[in-house]
């Protein structure tokens, strides 16, 4: 996805740059450009406005530039997207973000530069859900999408927001520099938010109250909603993959350590056999996540969500894509002399069941892993290639 870059902010640049999206807004953008105007002029506040158009085929571009103001344009579609696009070219120290549809009153503004400018803050960001706002939230949204987005987000990542998804915010130039969203649809909105904490910006939340929307909503509603949930899931492995996936593997291996060592009886009798079955599909099953987590630990060190991690920078070093062959094969071979063993011995007995046949078990484990841990190897080492390369957000190209 091509991307510009921020424009530096100067001495002849705004206070605050206003950023709307657009894409077929041609029944509220004029009210929301018109009220942003007025809040300038009524507070004194030097402010600019940036609308992205994202391929309106009304005339949303035509009353947008009838009233002054600047527009870019953004052919590839998405709400994130058209965001990059209209931050990249605001000149303002402040940024507020907002949708062109008439749902927020741009008259809270002031508010937002308050927080921004008096009282320290990075990130400000409106809440429905503070001051009864809520009431105006669509039933399905109010009671179980947003508030279910919220409590997850902010049980994956120790965060205290009150509306995650709201569409309405304000931020320091600078601090969107540090949070750099690249996410192109509607995430993009959570994606600002997890950053933030991240980053370790001061953060706020203001109260607000949606206004009826003119025009066709955008949302999609369980789309939207499960590219959220996802994107939150593999910006946060630790939690999610990490965690469950070395519990399951270590109590898998340990369960195979009991068996063969005959520490598992019952009235005398051994039940090793069935819980070595167990113990191969809890050390499959964790190995497999745990190599999910891997994945996603890359993925978000490549994404900037995990930028300082010394453990998976030990890790790599450890972990490269030759120790993975070497360990992978080391462990096939284990496992391939174990069952040959056991199968040798079978004949031997002229097809006779074995007597310790949790042995096939834990060698069939070990031949399992093996394979897995080749091609994580592999995986990994295609995923971790850049991850010496540094970040920069945006290139110049667009």
């Amino acid at each position: 996805m091509a991307q510009t870059e921020i424009q530096q902010p100067n001495n002849q640049a705004p206070l605050v740059s206003v950023v709307l999206p657009c894409l077929n807004e041609e029944e509220a953008i004029g009210d929301c450009i018109r009220l942003i105007q007025e809040t300038f002029a009524h507070n004194g506040i030097d402010g600019e406005i940036v609308v992205c158009d994202n391929g309106s085929t009304d005339a949303s571009v035509h009353i947008a530039e009838s009233l002054g103001v600047r527009v870019v344009h953004q052919p590839i579609r998405g709400y994130g997207n058209a965001y990059i696009k209209g931050f990249g070219a605001a000149r303002g120290r402040y940024f507020i973000m907002g949708d062109a549809d008439s749902t927020y009153d741009f008259r809270l503004i002031p508010a937002f530069l308050a927080k921004l400018q008096d009282e320290g803050c990075d990130f400000v960001t409106g809440s429905r859900y503070l001051a009864g706002g809520q009431s105006s939230i669509p039933f399905l949204h109010r009671i179980f999408g947003n508030p279910a987005l919220t409590a997850i987000l902010n049980l994956l990542f120790g965060s205290a927001y009150t509306d995650v998804y709201c569409g309405f915010r304000g931020f320091h130039n600078e601090a969107y520099r540090q949070i750099s969203p690249v996410s192109p649809g509607m995430e993009y909105n959570l994606e600002l938010a997890i950053n933030a904490g991240l980053a370790g910006l001061k953060i706020a939340e203001i109260p607000i109250k949606l206004h009826e929307r003119k025009g066709e909503s955008k949302l999609r509603t369980f789309r939207d909603g499960w590219r959220s949930l996802r994107m939150m899931l593999l910006y946060c492995p630790n939690k999610v993959f990490l965690y469950p996936g070395l519990s399951l593997l270590v109590a898998g291996l340990l369960a195979h350590l009991m068996v063969l060592g005959g520490l598992l009886h019952y009235q005398g009798r051994s039940f090793g056999p069935v819980t070595s079955i167990f113990a191969t599909v809890f050390s499959v099953i964790g190995f497999e996540i745990l190599g999910l987590g891997l994945h996603a630990k890359t993925y978000s060190w490549g994404r900037r969500f995990d930028q300082k991690n010394p453990l998976l920078e030990r890790f790599y070093r450890f972990f490269n894509l030759e120790m993975g062959l070497l360990l992978g094969s080391f462990l096939i071979l284990a496992g391939v002399i174990l069952l040959g063993f056991i199968i040798f011995q079978w004949f031997r007995q002229d097809l006779q069941p074995v007597p310790r046949p949790e042995w096939a078990s834990f060698g069939a484990t070990l031949v399992i892993l093996g394979w897995n841990t080749i091609f994580t190897a592999l995986f990994i080492s295609a995923m971790s290639m850049q991850k010496a390369e540094p970040y920069e957000p945006f290139s110049k190209s667009e």
